[in-house]
Protein backbone atom coordinates (compact mmCIF):
# COMPACT_ATOMS: atom_id res chain seq x y z
CA UNK A 1 0.00 0.00 0.00
CA UNK A 2 1.21 3.51 -0.74
CA UNK A 3 0.80 4.65 2.86
CA UNK A 4 3.47 2.13 3.91
CA UNK A 5 5.88 3.11 1.17
CA UNK A 6 9.55 3.08 2.16
CA UNK A 7 12.26 4.62 0.01
CA UNK A 8 13.88 1.56 -1.60
CA UNK A 9 17.38 2.96 -1.98
CA UNK A 10 19.27 -0.29 -1.27
CA UNK A 11 21.94 1.38 0.84
CA UNK A 12 22.51 4.88 2.24
CA UNK A 13 25.93 5.14 0.58
CA UNK A 14 27.12 4.21 -2.90
CA UNK A 15 30.70 4.19 -4.11
CA UNK A 16 32.84 2.76 -6.87
CA UNK A 17 35.25 3.56 -9.65
CA UNK A 18 35.80 3.10 -13.33
CA UNK A 19 38.87 3.34 -15.48
CA UNK A 20 38.71 7.12 -15.66
CA UNK A 21 36.67 8.20 -12.62
CA UNK A 22 35.66 7.41 -9.06
CA UNK A 23 32.47 8.28 -7.22
CA UNK A 24 30.84 8.23 -3.80
CA UNK A 25 27.38 9.30 -2.67
CA UNK A 26 24.93 9.17 0.21
CA UNK A 27 21.32 9.85 1.15
CA UNK A 28 20.12 10.70 4.67
CA UNK A 29 16.62 11.15 6.07
CA UNK A 30 17.60 14.26 8.02
CA UNK A 31 14.88 15.39 10.42
CA UNK A 32 11.96 14.12 8.34
CA UNK A 33 9.80 11.03 8.78
CA UNK A 34 10.73 9.60 5.38
CA UNK A 35 13.50 9.99 2.83
CA UNK A 36 12.04 11.31 -0.43
CA UNK A 37 15.43 11.61 -2.14
CA UNK A 38 16.85 9.04 -4.54
CA UNK A 39 20.33 8.58 -5.97
CA UNK A 40 21.77 6.17 -8.51
CA UNK A 41 24.68 5.30 -10.78
CA UNK A 42 24.51 3.11 -13.89
CA UNK A 43 26.63 2.41 -16.96
CA UNK A 44 24.86 1.92 -20.29
CA UNK A 45 26.35 1.81 -23.79
CA UNK A 46 29.62 3.32 -22.62
CA UNK A 47 27.91 6.21 -20.84
CA UNK A 48 28.20 6.79 -17.10
CA UNK A 49 24.92 8.03 -15.63
CA UNK A 50 24.57 9.72 -12.23
CA UNK A 51 21.23 10.85 -10.80
CA UNK A 52 20.01 12.68 -7.70
CA UNK A 53 16.28 13.35 -7.33
CA UNK A 54 14.45 15.15 -4.52
CA UNK A 55 10.79 14.14 -4.48
CA UNK A 56 7.84 16.23 -3.40
CA UNK A 57 4.19 15.58 -2.85
CA UNK A 58 1.83 14.30 -0.19
CA UNK A 59 2.58 11.33 2.01
CA UNK A 60 4.70 8.89 -0.05
CA UNK A 61 4.22 10.93 -3.22
CA UNK A 62 7.72 12.35 -3.17
CA UNK A 63 9.26 8.93 -2.66
CA UNK A 64 7.29 7.46 -5.54
CA UNK A 65 8.13 10.38 -7.84
CA UNK A 66 11.88 10.32 -7.20
CA UNK A 67 12.13 6.54 -7.52
CA UNK A 68 9.97 6.45 -10.65
CA UNK A 69 11.97 9.20 -12.35
CA UNK A 70 15.32 7.59 -11.52
CA UNK A 71 14.33 4.12 -12.67
CA UNK A 72 12.71 5.36 -15.87
CA UNK A 73 15.79 7.38 -16.84
CA UNK A 74 18.07 4.37 -16.31
CA UNK A 75 15.76 2.05 -18.23
CA UNK A 76 15.45 4.56 -21.06
CA UNK A 77 19.23 4.71 -21.46
CA UNK A 78 19.37 0.92 -21.57
CA UNK A 79 16.69 0.78 -24.28
CA UNK A 80 18.36 3.33 -26.54
CA UNK A 81 20.71 2.29 -29.37
CA UNK A 82 24.38 2.94 -28.66
CA UNK A 83 24.66 5.10 -31.79
CA UNK A 84 22.11 7.60 -30.47
CA UNK A 85 23.83 10.96 -29.75
CA UNK A 86 24.21 11.53 -26.01
CA UNK A 87 22.28 14.80 -26.03
CA UNK A 88 19.33 13.13 -27.76
CA UNK A 89 19.54 10.17 -25.39
CA UNK A 90 19.32 12.50 -22.39
CA UNK A 91 16.36 14.42 -23.78
CA UNK A 92 14.52 11.18 -24.53
CA UNK A 93 15.26 9.74 -21.08
CA UNK A 94 14.08 12.83 -19.20
CA UNK A 95 10.93 13.06 -21.32
CA UNK A 96 10.23 9.39 -20.58
CA UNK A 97 10.73 10.01 -16.86
CA UNK A 98 8.46 13.03 -16.85
CA UNK A 99 5.72 11.05 -18.60
CA UNK A 100 6.11 8.12 -16.20
CA UNK A 101 5.79 10.29 -13.08
CA UNK A 102 2.89 12.28 -14.50
CA UNK A 103 1.02 9.14 -15.60
CA UNK A 104 1.43 7.50 -12.20
CA UNK A 105 0.19 10.64 -10.44
CA UNK A 106 -2.93 10.64 -12.59
CA UNK A 107 -3.64 6.96 -12.05
CA UNK A 108 -3.62 7.07 -8.24
CA UNK A 109 -5.56 9.90 -6.53
CA UNK A 110 -3.39 9.94 -3.42
CA UNK A 111 -0.33 10.65 -5.60
CA UNK A 112 -1.97 13.49 -7.51
CA UNK A 113 0.36 16.47 -7.84
CA UNK A 114 3.55 14.62 -6.93
CA UNK A 115 6.78 15.58 -8.66
CA UNK A 116 10.52 15.61 -8.23
CA UNK A 117 13.62 17.64 -8.90
CA UNK A 118 16.28 16.07 -11.09
CA UNK A 119 20.02 16.40 -11.52
CA UNK A 120 21.49 14.21 -14.24
CA UNK A 121 25.17 13.92 -15.13
CA UNK A 122 26.15 11.75 -18.09
CA UNK A 123 29.70 11.45 -19.35
CA UNK A 124 31.94 9.37 -21.58
CA UNK A 125 35.52 9.94 -22.70
CA UNK A 126 34.37 12.71 -25.04
CA UNK A 127 32.54 15.10 -22.71
CA UNK A 128 30.18 15.55 -19.77
CA UNK A 129 26.53 16.41 -20.28
CA UNK A 130 24.22 17.75 -17.63
CA UNK A 131 20.54 18.56 -17.31
CA UNK A 132 18.44 19.46 -14.32
CA UNK A 133 14.93 20.35 -13.22
CA UNK A 134 14.06 22.21 -10.00
CA UNK A 135 16.45 23.32 -7.28
CA UNK A 136 18.75 20.36 -6.90
CA UNK A 137 22.17 21.34 -8.21
CA UNK A 138 25.20 20.20 -10.18
CA UNK A 139 28.57 21.81 -9.49
CA UNK A 140 31.79 21.38 -11.46
CA UNK A 141 34.77 22.19 -9.24
CA UNK A 142 38.37 22.67 -10.37
CA UNK A 143 41.35 23.60 -8.18
CA UNK A 144 39.01 24.33 -5.25
CA UNK A 145 36.90 26.74 -7.31
CA UNK A 146 33.46 26.60 -8.91
CA UNK A 147 33.71 26.70 -12.70
CA UNK A 148 30.11 25.67 -13.42
CA UNK A 149 26.87 25.45 -11.49
CA UNK A 150 23.24 24.99 -12.47
CA UNK A 151 20.80 27.83 -11.77
CA UNK A 152 17.79 26.87 -9.66
CA UNK A 153 14.32 26.65 -11.19
CA UNK A 154 12.70 28.48 -8.27
CA UNK A 155 10.70 31.63 -7.66
CA UNK A 156 13.44 33.28 -5.62
CA UNK A 157 16.15 32.51 -8.16
CA UNK A 158 14.04 34.17 -10.81
CA UNK A 159 14.44 37.27 -8.63
CA UNK A 160 18.20 36.65 -8.50
CA UNK A 161 18.29 36.57 -12.30
CA UNK A 162 16.51 39.94 -12.36
CA UNK A 163 18.99 41.41 -9.88
CA UNK A 164 16.36 41.86 -7.16
CA UNK A 165 17.92 39.38 -4.72
CA UNK A 166 21.43 38.14 -4.07
CA UNK A 167 22.01 34.39 -4.05
CA UNK A 168 22.55 34.47 -0.29
CA UNK A 169 19.28 36.37 0.20
CA UNK A 170 17.56 33.77 -1.96
CA UNK A 171 19.09 30.91 0.05
CA UNK A 172 17.51 32.10 3.32
CA UNK A 173 14.29 33.43 1.79
CA UNK A 174 11.10 32.03 3.42
CA UNK A 175 9.70 31.14 -0.02
CA UNK A 176 12.92 29.61 -1.24
CA UNK A 177 11.42 26.14 -1.62
CA UNK A 178 8.76 27.17 -4.17
CA UNK A 179 9.82 25.73 -7.52
CA UNK A 180 9.08 27.20 -10.92
CA UNK A 181 9.71 23.86 -12.62
CA UNK A 182 9.60 20.21 -11.54
CA UNK A 183 9.56 16.79 -13.18
CA UNK A 184 6.18 15.06 -13.51
CA UNK A 185 3.91 18.00 -12.72
CA UNK A 186 2.85 18.58 -16.34
CA UNK A 187 2.49 16.02 -19.16
CA UNK A 188 5.34 17.57 -21.17
CA UNK A 189 8.65 19.14 -20.21
CA UNK A 190 11.31 21.17 -22.00
CA UNK A 191 14.75 19.59 -21.59
CA UNK A 192 17.92 21.63 -21.92
CA UNK A 193 21.29 19.88 -22.04
CA UNK A 194 24.66 21.54 -21.37
CA UNK A 195 27.86 20.03 -22.77
CA UNK A 196 30.98 20.49 -20.63
CA UNK A 197 34.63 19.67 -20.97
CA UNK A 198 36.43 18.22 -17.95
CA UNK A 199 40.01 17.85 -16.77
CA UNK A 200 41.92 15.48 -14.53
CA UNK A 201 40.98 16.06 -10.87
CA UNK A 202 37.78 17.93 -11.71
CA UNK A 203 35.05 17.11 -9.20
CA UNK A 204 31.37 17.01 -10.11
CA UNK A 205 28.80 17.35 -7.32
CA UNK A 206 25.13 16.43 -7.61
CA UNK A 207 23.12 17.45 -4.55
CA UNK A 208 19.64 18.32 -3.35
CA UNK A 209 18.80 21.55 -1.55
CA UNK A 210 19.16 19.80 1.78
CA UNK A 211 22.92 19.95 1.17
CA UNK A 212 23.55 23.25 -0.62
CA UNK A 213 21.00 25.18 1.41
CA UNK A 214 22.65 24.29 4.73
CA UNK A 215 25.39 26.94 4.44
CA UNK A 216 26.41 29.93 2.30
CA UNK A 217 27.87 28.77 -0.99
CA UNK A 218 31.54 29.71 -0.27
CA UNK A 219 31.41 27.45 2.78
CA UNK A 220 29.75 24.66 0.79
CA UNK A 221 32.47 24.80 -1.89
CA UNK A 222 35.20 24.83 0.75
CA UNK A 223 33.64 21.77 2.39
CA UNK A 224 33.34 19.94 -0.93
CA UNK A 225 36.95 20.61 -1.98
CA UNK A 226 38.81 20.36 1.33
CA UNK A 227 39.72 16.68 0.94
CA UNK A 228 40.90 14.71 -2.07
CA UNK A 229 39.42 11.48 -0.71
CA UNK A 230 35.83 11.12 -1.91
CA UNK A 231 34.53 8.98 0.94
CA UNK A 232 35.97 11.40 3.49
CA UNK A 233 34.31 14.28 1.65
CA UNK A 234 30.98 12.46 1.67
CA UNK A 235 31.16 11.54 5.36
CA UNK A 236 32.25 15.05 6.34
CA UNK A 237 29.42 16.61 4.35
CA UNK A 238 26.80 14.26 5.76
CA UNK A 239 27.95 14.80 9.34
CA UNK A 240 28.17 18.58 9.05
CA UNK A 241 24.80 19.00 7.31
CA UNK A 242 23.22 16.78 9.95
CA UNK A 243 24.89 18.74 12.76
CA UNK A 244 23.67 22.06 11.35
CA UNK A 245 20.15 20.66 10.99
CA UNK A 246 20.06 19.37 14.56
CA UNK A 247 21.35 22.68 15.90
CA UNK A 248 18.46 24.45 14.12
CA UNK A 249 15.81 22.27 15.73
CA UNK A 250 16.11 18.90 14.03
CA UNK A 251 13.37 19.38 11.43
CA UNK A 252 15.82 19.67 8.55
CA UNK A 253 15.31 18.26 5.10
CA UNK A 254 16.55 14.99 3.63
CA UNK A 255 20.08 15.50 2.30
CA UNK A 256 21.64 13.61 -0.59
CA UNK A 257 24.79 14.00 -2.66
CA UNK A 258 27.02 12.27 -5.19
CA UNK A 259 30.62 13.34 -5.82
CA UNK A 260 32.48 12.23 -8.96
CA UNK A 261 36.21 12.73 -9.50
CA UNK A 262 37.66 12.63 -13.01
CA UNK A 263 40.98 10.93 -13.71
CA UNK A 264 41.65 12.25 -17.21
CA UNK A 265 40.84 15.04 -19.66
CA UNK A 266 37.84 14.96 -21.95
CA UNK A 267 38.40 14.91 -25.69
CA UNK A 268 35.98 17.81 -26.03
CA UNK A 269 37.44 21.23 -25.34
CA UNK A 270 35.10 24.18 -25.05
CA UNK A 271 36.19 27.08 -27.24
CA UNK A 272 37.29 30.36 -25.70
CA UNK A 273 34.30 32.11 -27.32
CA UNK A 274 31.91 29.59 -25.76
CA UNK A 275 33.44 30.20 -22.33
CA UNK A 276 32.98 33.96 -22.71
CA UNK A 277 29.37 33.51 -23.81
CA UNK A 278 28.72 31.22 -20.86
CA UNK A 279 30.02 33.88 -18.48
CA UNK A 280 27.84 36.53 -20.13
CA UNK A 281 24.75 34.31 -20.07
CA UNK A 282 25.56 32.94 -16.58
CA UNK A 283 25.41 29.41 -18.02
Amino acid sequence: MTENYINPNPEPMIKGEGQNFSYCGYTHIGGRTEDQDFLAYEEANGRHIFIVCDGMGGHAGGCVASETATNEILESFKRQPAIMPTKDAIISAVEDANSAVYKKSQEEPRLRGMGTTLTLLVFDDTAAYITYVGDSRIYQLRKNKKIFRTFDNSMVFEQVAKGKLTEEEARVHPRGNILSKALGILPDIEVKVTKLDYKTNDRFILCCDGVWNSQPEPEIISMLTSNSDLETTIQTTKNLVEKIGLEKGGHHDNHTMIAVDMKNNSKYKKSFLSKILNIILKD
